[in-house]
């Protein structure tokens, strides 16, 4: 079968293996803690805000295209002196692309993040009202991970899912800072208001999906409400940071970009 949705105007088909059911008649979010229940933004369920200095932001950009650029070369590629993390895509092919990403899927600990991490937590803490930490409780998970979107290329992000269809990932916030070529072409897209949605209402697959033959650890949204899917995307500038609950349906960033890779800083925070 084939899904089709909308994302930012565009329509995205894809072609579908697997099965696909509905949820029970219950909201996740009332039965979970709700890390944005302080926030102005809690019925749409996001928010974008500016992020950290001008001079935290450059050490963080610098830092990862170091990290990168040290990767490319691990993975079989070479960098010059011309390199940037814009144009990441014209250093990879396929081969060394996929073998990159695996290397980076679990993310990295936050102890190898390029400024000190307490900056983080502690503006998230401020902008959703309450002590929150990348560190959680329930599992070992302290990391942060740097989502990277090659431009016209469709394979490298998740299709439209919840992340708290995985258990792990319940009880909180994530956030999606761009680092670069984010724009209203390539940023992630979310739709608003369905962290309040029934599981009941959305149909998804059963397990992670298989689209265009690609295999993916999360399931995609087929229907919301019995319609296609229609995501926004909203437009974070670098150095701002968009927080959303995890129990929104995102996802479906596709870069169409003419020749700009995408790569976002994504984190998850957990209440201390």
């Amino acid at each position: 079968m084939n899904v089709k949705y909308k994302l930012g105007g565009k329509e995205i088909e894809l072609e579908l293996n697997g099965s696909t059911f509905v949820g029970s008649d219950e909201v996740l979010l009332l039965q979970d803690e709700n890390l944005i229940e302080n926030t102005t933004w809690k019925e749409i369920g996001y928010d974008i805000v500016d992020f950290l200095s001008e001079a935290d932001f450059v050490k963080i950009k610098d830092g990862l295209k170091s990290i990168i650029g040290d990767l490319i070369v691990e993975a079989g590629g070479k960098i010059d002196q011309n390199f940037e993390l814009e144009n990441y895509h014209m250093y990879v092919n396929n081969e060394i692309h996929l073998k990159l990403a695996k290397m980076i899927q679990w993310g990295w600990n936050i102890s190898e993040f390029p400024v000190d991490f307490k900056l983080i937590n502690d503006r998230i803490s401020e902008v959703v009202g309450m002590q929150v930490s990348s560190k959680a409780k329930h599992i070992e998970l302290n990391n942060f991970f740097l989502r990277i979107v090659r431009p016209q290329n469709f394979q490298d992000n998740n299709p439209p899912h919840r992340d708290v269809w995985i258990d792990r990932l319940r009880d909180a916030v994530n956030i999606y800072a761009p680092i670069c070529g984010s724009n209203e072409n390539s940023s992630l897209g979310l739709i608003s208001g369905s962290h309040l949605f029934k599981e009941s209402e959305i149909e998804r697959t059963a397990e992670g999906a298989i689209l265009n033959g690609t295999s993916y650890t999360v399931p995609c949204v087929i229907s919301v409400k019995g319609e296609q899917p229609i995501l926004l995307r909203p437009d974070p500038k670098e150095n701002q940071v968009m927080l959303f609950s995890p129990y929104m349906v995102h996802g479906g960033g596709y870069n169409f970009n003419e020749n700009t890779t995408r790569m976002s800083l994504e984190v998850r925070f957990w209440k201390n």
